[in-house]
């Protein structure tokens, strides 16, 4: 016969075993429910020891560090930090020397060192999980233990750029987990070794060790693993079209594991390859929207990484007031993170809102200082702030320094083998050399450089099999749209032949891709339940499929166009647009088909003597829906980028007929709910009134004084008008 303790602490691993694999299985929600009616069985944060009753601490110590990590998972990390200070407090409540009890401290400890990451509280995590290292020292019964302590200490040591300590304890942690044959614990750890690699620019390592992260958590089943190993990946893979899908496999990857929070920094990276395709809107749209998630989260370390990323996208789209403000609230909380590489991009991002403001000598202090940083922590990032330097120096007239910056750029970019710089593309790296040395004098030297900027502007656009996304990255970068131009000019003089003068134009594309897209496109758009956001996605859409420079979504006003939303390049006015399309517009309005029309040899581009000539194509793609013409989707590009075809004619006018349904129902129930509401405000106003009209009438029965009444309907009249 089994004894009631025994039973109860039978049922007590069960129930803790069941709540691992509701959480392993992404359903946090119910691990969350289960294990707080544990708690209230077992006692929450106060350990039951005493003589007849047992020690209850393990399993109130598994309990609280199993719901604690279900929380981080729903992006609660205030309830997370309670559960972590919870075990803490039980920890202590079992001072002694034996190993038991420094096995439950490290258990606290590696919890809290994890939550305190999440919040930002970087040094006081290595400081908790050296803490959990050293409480389980000469203990090889507890290796699992050691392991997830060793992997803790080395993410944090990571986060604050000590990448050779972060190395060395993460192989240690991986050698652990390897030899209990845990191949989860081994993935996760190699992800945070990996990242060392990445930080300390060690570039076949990083491949080598992320590989294995990857690996090892696909054959564990570890989606939590692989979201993170995707993540990273997308980070430094340098197709682009790769890039996306990685960033797509981590979300999926963490919404099948459960982890809202790391979905969002998938999502933040996600947005900024939108950032490196020129679709600024559209990222500082999924930036802003992690901003606000973080922030309900209260993952403040999140939340810090995407505000440096709205910072960059505000300035990119011109809003440089909001950006000042975001910069400032920035700057403000990378100060309590102690991590250098946020430290740098505080610098980086005034260094480029001063740019942009035509603030040089300002911008030129702050990149001086991210530099200094950087070299200050060997951070690996010079080759960039280099190339920005120069790039200052020549804004600011100073073509000697801008050409000693831009030299030790790409010294340092050859010494790496021409490695990829994250987020920075190398073709932006020579064409500023190339710039630098052209003012200087030095065209022989500059003409070496702008081929091999153009060689890696080639490269960085041959695997976007996506016409429309190849498109955007050609017109919308700033860099790109410069080389091009330039190029094409100076190669026309130099009577390059047409292959390698347009070669950027002559890249094989893959219909499938954006096709795909579409087809998902009307799901999104269902989604959307206001005029406002469908008319902001059409327009995103329009631009990320067709890759129009100038794109506008123009709507019928009592017969007059109107621009709703617009795409168009800085310093352009829609409504000078909108005047010069009156006849592609009007064409449309009579035929009522998607139209598409080419100008040829109707506009110029100029570099020094050399120029060239080339024409605009466009697409007019009228919304019709139930039988009315609600306006249009209007989308123009210069040949020197591209030319539209039938293909972008017929996905534009798909897009068109999508929209006009979502915008006309959106626009019916907008409609129905004014008037629900005008209803019912004008029946609450008759309420009102005849609950005047029934307090009069009560007043006059109760006298009949004519002054009296007369007073008492006076008041009331007043009260009504």
């Amino acid at each position: 016969m089994i004894k009631k303790s025994s039973a109860t602490k039978l049922d007590l691993h069960q129930t803790i075993e069941r709540i691992r694999q509701l959480a392993w299985t992404g359903q946090h929600m119910a691990a969350i429910d289960s294990a707080t009616q544990a708690l209230e069985k077992v006692g929450a944060g106060s350990p039951r020891t005493g003589k007849g009753r047992g020690n209850r601490a393990p399993m109130q110590m598994s309990l609280l560090d199993l719901r604690s990590e279900s929380y981080i998972a729903q992006g609660n990390l205030d309830l997370a930090m309670q559960d972590a200070k919870a075990m803490m407090k039980l920890a202590k409540g079992n001072q002694d020397s034996s190993i038991e009890n420094r096995k439950l401290n490290a258990i606290a400890l590696n919890r809290f060192a994890l939550v305190q990451m999440r919040t930002g509280d970087l040094n006081g995590a290595i400081k908790s999980a050296t803490a959990a290292v050293n409480a389980l020292r000469e203990a090889p019964q507890h290796a699992s233990l050691c392991a997830e302590s060793l992997f803790r200490l080395s993410e944090a040591q990571f986060r604050i750029q000590k990448n050779q300590d972060s190395i060395k304890n993460g192989q240690k942690a991986v050698d652990l987990y390897l030899s209990l044959g845990d191949l989860s614990g081994a993935g996760r750890a190699y992800w945070a070794v990996a990242n060392a690699y990445d930080l300390s620019r060690q570039v076949e390592k990083f491949e080598e060790t992320i590989r294995k992260s990857l690996e090892y958590c696909q054959q564990a089943g570890d989606n939590y693993g692989m979201g993170n190993a995707l993540n990273i990946m997308g980070i430094m893979e340098t197709d682009i079209t790769q890039a996306i899908q990685k960033y797509q496999q981590a979300v999926s990857a963490f919404e099948k594991a459960g982890y809202l929070d790391r979905a969002q920094a998938a999502k933040g990276n996600l947005g900024v390859t939108y950032l490196e395709l020129g679709l600024y809107s559209r990222c500082l749209r999924l930036q802003l929207e992690g901003v606000k998630t973080t922030r309900k989260m209260n993952a403040q370390v999140g939340m810090i990484y995407t505000l440096g990323n709205v910072v960059t996208a505000q300035i990119f789209v011109g809003q440089f007031e909001n950006a000042q403000a975001t910069q400032e609230e920035f700057e403000a909380l990378v100060s309590t993170l102690g991590d250098p590489t946020m430290e740098t991009q505080v610098q980086a991002n005034w260094a480029d809102l001063h740019f942009f403001k035509g603030e040089i000598q300002a911008a030129l202090r702050h990149e001086k200082k991210a530099i200094k940083l950087i070299q200050q922590y060997q951070l690996g990032e010079e080759v960039t702030h280099f190339t920005e330097l120069g790039k200052l120096y020549l804004a600011g007239h100073d073509p000697v320094k801008a050409l000693k910056a831009t030299a030790k750029a790409t010294s340092l970019h050859r010494a790496q083998g021409f490695a990829k710089q994250n987020t920075f593309a190398s073709q932006i790296i020579w064409w500023r050399h190339a710039q630098a040395l052209l003012a200087n004098h030095k065209n022989k030297e500059a003409q070496e450089a702008l081929n091999r900027a153009h060689d890696f502007l080639l490269e960085s656009i041959s695997n976007i099999r996506d016409e429309g996304l190849r498109r955007n990255s050609l017109n919308k970068v700033r860099e790109n749209r410069e080389i091009i131009q330039f190029w094409v000019a100076d190669g026309t003089k130099r009577k390059l032949p047409k292959e390698r003068l347009f070669a950027h134009l002559n890249i094989e594309s893959n219909l499938r891709e954006p096709f795909q897209r579409l087809a998902d496109t009307g799901l999104r758009l269902n989604a959307l339940k206001t005029v406002s956001d469908i008319q902001t996605f059409l327009v995103e859409e329009a631009t990320e499929l067709s890759g129009g420079e100038r794109v506008m979504l123009i709507l019928e006003n009592d017969g007059k166009p109107l621009v709703a939303e617009s795409l168009l390049p800085r310093g352009e006015d829609a409504a000078a647009v909108l005047k010069s399309i009156s006849k592609h517009l009007a064409q449309a309005r009579l035929t009522r088909s998607t139209l598409l029309t080419m100008n040829h040899g109707r506009r110029t581009i100029k570099h020094g003597q050399s120029s060239v000539v080339h024409g605009l194509a466009r697409i007019v793609a009228p919304l019709i829906a139930q039988n009315q013409i609600l306006g249009y989707l209007y989308v123009d590009m210069d040949s020197l980028y591209g030319t539209f075809d039938n293909t972008d004619r017929d996905m534009l006018g798909m897009l068109a007929n999508q929209g006009a349904v979502a915008l006309d129902n959106a626009s019916l129930l907008e409609g129905l709910e004014r008037k629900v509401e005008e209803r019912t405000g004008q029946l609450n106003q008759r309420v009102d009134e005849l609950a005047i009209l029934n307090s009069v009438g009560e007043a006059m029965a109760k006298t009949l004084d004519v002054k009296t009444v007369t007073r008492i309907v006076g008041d009331k009249v007043r009260d009504i008008f």
